[in-house]
């Protein structure tokens, strides 16, 4: 489904434009629902503020142009229509149908709402869980979303090998506002703002953000209402004056927070990701050595014409060619680059194959944004 949505926008737009308009909206999007479900724990426009700021400034890594991030967009609504299911829970079922055919992360809504039907006792979600899968099964993948389920938990030691499937890093500054939003959990704890029951919903999705780096977004957008319970109920007095300027106040706090998905201009790519042009246009010919996020970009500008080496699904890889990937990039890649025929080697800094290149005379060729393009020599 997403992908109609990108070649729909791909043709309304010149060049990538569409991609940072697309991450502008859904982030935002992502953001100001995350807002609402605080807002309706709270009942404090400023502690609704502070919240956005954090989810926002959590969300960095995440917004990038994959159809992760439309799943965020589910999520967030998923969280809002339970809280107000008395009038809202019918949007279950349309949520999960458009939610499973964009991305296979719909299993965690599927699980948020088993917790809360537990957490609850509330027979109805139980039945809007029934037809919510009833509806997943009636997307253009069918039975096969089950398939793609199973694939991927079959490729867990292809995953583990890659950086988003790393345990989290918490001294790093885009992770650690997770830290406050498990500061702010324990905090509505001792308060007395979450009970026994409500446990049952949050240690689940509290745990499940310490498993990888790329689970600790959509946990905390589980847990954000909860953790804006452990902060002072902090409201403007009733008077007429005071509500405006306050929400204003808080407009304009939700703006800032909002104005990091405007920092690359329209159209541009991150050079520190991907490749430039100047690279593309000298990788023409070639067979090159690269990692799973170029890999992704250059299916998207260079196929059919481009053969990647590697991307980051791993379901299609397996751990095997994971494996020998990782090995070259860290260094011993002599036995891959000769087995597939390699005569050029996209590199970063950071990387062992970087230095061992250089040490066995590869020709640097390029040197742009983050990385570095490498000929064999005498090529």
């Amino acid at each position: 489904m997403i992908e109609l949505l990108y070649a729909t926008l791909e043709g309304g737009f010149d060049g990538l434009a569409w991609a940072n308009i697309m991450v502008f909206v859904l982030g935002s999007t992502t953001a100001l629902l995350i807002g609402l479900a605080a807002y309706r724990s709270t009942r404090s426009p400023i502690v609704t503020g502070l919240v956005m700021v954090v989810a926002v400034w959590l969300s960095g890594p995440f917004l990038q142009p994959r159809p992760v991030i439309a799943s965020y967009v589910a999520l967030a609504a998923l969280v809002l229509v339970v809280q107000n299911r008395d009038r809202m829970l019918w949007l279950v079922v349309p949520v999960f149908w458009i939610w499973a055919g964009i991305h296979g992360s719909w299993i965690i809504g599927g699980g948020f709402l088993m917790l809360e039907w537990l957490r609850t006792s509330d027979r109805r979600l139980f039945r809007a869980g029934i037809a919510a899968l009833t509806a997943v099964l009636l997307t253009a993948h069918g039975l096969g979303v089950w398939q793609v389920l199973v694939d991927f938990a079959g490729a867990q030691g292809a995953l583990a090998l890659l950086d988003e499937w790393l345990p989290p890093d918490f001294g790093a500054v885009m992770q650690a506002p997770y830290l406050l939003v498990i500061a702010g959990v324990i905090a509505a704890a001792i308060r007395g703002r979450i009970k026994m029951r409500d446990l049952i919903v949050v240690l689940p999705f509290l745990f499940f953000g310490l498993t990888s780096r790329r689970a600790v977004f959509p946990a905390a957008i589980v847990l954000m209402p909860w953790a804006a319970l452990g902060l002072p109920t902090l409201k403007p007095s009733k008077s007429t004056n005071s509500v405006v300027v306050s929400w204003v106040a808080i407009g304009v706090v939700g703006l800032v927070a909002l104005m990091p998905l405007f920092a690359r201009p329209l159209g541009t790519i991150d050079n520190e990701r991907f490749p430039t042009e100047t690279i593309q246009r000298a990788m023409v010919g070639r067979s090159v050595f690269h990692d799973d996020v170029v890999g992704g970009f250059l299916i998207y500008s260079e196929w059919p014409e481009r053969y990647v080496f590697v991307d980051d699904r791993a379901e299609l890889y397996g751990e095997e060619h994971f494996r020998a990937f990782t090995a070259a990039r860290d260094g011993s890649y002599e036995g891959l680059f000769e087995e597939f025929g390699i005569d050029a080697a996209l590199t970063r800094d950071e990387w062992g194959l970087t230095e061992r290149l250089d040490t066995d005379g590869w020709v640097r060729v390029v040197e742009d944004g983050g990385l570095v393009l490498f000929y064999q020599p005498g090529g």
